[in-house]
């Protein structure tokens, strides 16, 4: 009896350790983030863009005064001129508050017009640049 008491304490023992250790490894994903955090991603195809946008969204689902903005460079600069499904998912990207930024140097290269764009999406000369501006503003920054 007493060693059958004996492997149930033990038995409880571990298993509460495995799951405290469980706990502690699990990390708390938006508990670090500012409640004014402002967050720049530069992305150069349409798969890190929705990515990205997803990545958007849940920011700022759980921090409203946040600054989320993707800039766009490479390929991804033709995809947004010429993509309806993708131009719909930066319109509902848009109106929770993702910002969206083009490089004109890309757009040049790849025959893409300001025309062909959302009118929400902005332009900029040159998107290295761009994110180095932003920086200074204190954006924290990823390149995709």
């Amino acid at each position: 009896m007493k060693k059958t008491l004996l492997m149930i304490a033990l038995v409880t023992s571990f298993t509460a350790q495995a799951n405290n250790k469980q706990e502690l490894n699990k990390i708390e994903s938006f508990s670090l983030l500012k409640k004014k955090g402002k967050y720049a991603i530069m992305v150069q195809n349409k798969t890190m863009l929705i990515s990205s946008i997803i990545t958007g969204e849940e920011m700022l689902k759980n921090n409203s005064k946040a600054h989320f903005e993707i800039v766009l460079i490479a390929s991804v600069v033709k995809d947004i001129a010429e993509d309806n499904e993708l131009k719909e998912i930066m319109k509902k990207a848009n109106e929770i508050g993702i910002k969206f930024t083009s490089c004109e140097f890309a757009m040049n290269k790849l025959g893409v017009k300001k025309n062909q764009y959302l009118d929400f999406v902005q332009t900029t000369p040159n998107a290295f640049i761009y994110l180095f501006e932003l920086q200074e503003k204190g954006f924290n920054q990823i390149i995709l």
